[in-house]
């Protein structure tokens, strides 16, 4: 059974344990292993977290059969504009709805926040989940980039409207 639960300020280790576990799989081929370290560092970091959910930034966490195995966080970006993060899933459980149930949690939230209303996610181009997001209906409206310090990464902007 999956369940989906908000994260408070008590889940940022398991916030960041889960993001050491599942952001290097889902960028392996797709970021070099000092992009990722560097995304682990700046995003993922214990004071990264917990200042991310002090700015209003909210995570949640999916739990399947009594495993915390999938993660996805959200934050209002504007007063009907919502930017959510990739759906982390642990990589022997994609396939089981833990990304969906991740993904209707999110629309959940963001529709008890403000209607209408837009979710955008940031996603590279090679990114092997691309093609879930498109199955939940989000279309690429524009390009963008994401500066990492050392490096730049390309990127595509995905929108979903909610009404």
């Amino acid at each position: 059974m999956i369940t989906v639960r908000k994260a408070t300020n008590d889940d940022v280790d398991i916030l960041q344990k889960l993001a050491s576990e599942l952001v290097p799989s889902s960028f392996k081929g797709v970021l070099t292993t000092a992009q990722i370290d560097f995304m682990l560092d700046k995003l993922y970091s214990q004071q990264a977290l917990s200042d991310a959910i002090g700015a209003g930034t909210d995570y949640f966490i999916a739990t399947f059969n009594g495993e915390d195995l999938g993660v996805v966080s959200v934050i209002q970006q504007g007063p009907n504009l919502f930017l959510m993060q990739k759906i982390y899933v642990n990589e022997h459980y994609i396939g089981k709805g833990i990304g969906t149930a991740l993904f209707t949690a999110v629309k959940e939230y963001v529709r008890s926040k403000i209607l209408p209303c837009t979710i955008e996610l940031i996603i590279n181009a090679h990114n092997p989940g691309l093609e879930f997001y498109k199955k939940k209906g989000m279309q690429k409206v524009r390009d963008t980039g994401l500066d990492m310090g050392d490096f730049f990464i390309n990127e595509e902007v995905y929108s979903l409207e909610l009404n």
